[in-house]
């Protein structure tokens, strides 16, 4: 019986404003605007009993329509200025409300444009002011961040390396590239012509004669020096292949330097792996620290 009493007066204590407001709403409908003020003032002062936006709008607007139509222009103009702090676009409908609340609502509202404005602007600084200190609290609960740098020392040594090996140490691959794949060609080719030269003809090439004479000496313009015009063809690239290949050294050695880096940063160890596949297997350059040689590797 209690609980039961209790209920009831709970749901009658929710329901009574909005039933008041409607009440309000029908004395409004019928043109007792005296009687609207007497239901609906009290619903918003002193204390607010409305539940909903909506509910607070309907009742500054009865307010403030009931007193114009009392005369009362002071108290319909602040009834007025309430309804657009809650809602700035607010209009009345020319086709369906009187002419004389449409041009007294518009004018309130030129008057008190400057004054929207502001209040729009504090609204939204205060907004942006939420939205940073909600930023900012979920960094707090994130934890500190640190941002992690890892670098290598790169040795001045190197740079008197060849085949490119100070333009790989410079991050330079495209260089250090080209550097390898020249002075590889042209030691290949200058070791090759003197491997040629000292397997096929010796130290000296041997003059034979155009026909036999027995035991007699050949003629000068008998001498064959075919093989002798090979050996020295075969020393002459050996000897240009040689100078270039030492040529495009010093040039490495002058560029490396020009561009060294005494750090290299490197990657992070706590980045993501990548797996494993064939893309991830490559062959590069690798410096050690008493020699150079192409390497293979996996990245992952």
């Amino acid at each position: 019986m209690g609980a039961s009493l209790l209920l009831t007066v709970l749901l009658f204590q929710t329901a009574a404003p909005a039933e008041e407001l409607q009440r309000g709403r029908n004395a409004y409908d019928r043109g007792e605007f005296r009687r609207a003020v007497e239901i609906v003032r009290p619903l918003l002062y002193p204390d607010l009993r409305l539940q909903t936006g909506a509910q607070i709008v309907q009742a500054h607007r009865i307010l403030g329509v009931s007193y114009l139509f009392e005369k009362q222009q002071v108290a319909a103009t602040g009834e007025f200025r309430k309804l657009l702090q809650i809602r700035p676009d607010y209009r009345f409908d020319p086709l369906l409300d009187p002419p004389e609340v449409v041009d007294f609502f518009n004018s309130v509202r030129r008057d008190y444009g400057d004054e929207l404005a502001r209040l729009e602007a504090r609204r939204k600084q205060a907004e942006s002011a939420r939205q940073r200190d909600k930023e900012e609290c979920e960094k707090v609960r994130a934890g500190p961040a640190f941002i992690e740098k890892r670098v290598g020392r790169n040795s001045f040594t190197i740079n008197f390396l060849p085949f490119g090996a100070g333009q790989f140490q410079n991050s330079q691959r495209g260089k250090g590239w080209a550097f390898l794949t020249a002075e590889a060609v042209l030691g290949a080719v200058s070791v090759g012509a003197f491997a040629t030269n000292l397997a096929v003809y010796g130290l000296r090439p041997q003059r034979t004669c155009r026909y036999d004479v027995g035991d007699s000496v050949c003629p000068p313009n008998a001498i064959d020096h075919t093989d002798e015009n090979r050996s020295r063809w075969l020393t002459r690239v050996q000897v240009a292949s040689g100078a270039i290949f030492f040529g495009a050294v010093a040039w490495g050695i002058i560029d490396a330097i020009y561009y060294y880096q005494p750090e290299t940063q490197l990657s992070l160890a706590s980045s993501p792996r990548r797996p494993l596949s064939a893309g991830n297997l490559q062959l590069s350059p690798a410096v050690m620290d008493r020699a150079i040689g192409p390497g293979l590797s996996f990245r992952f």
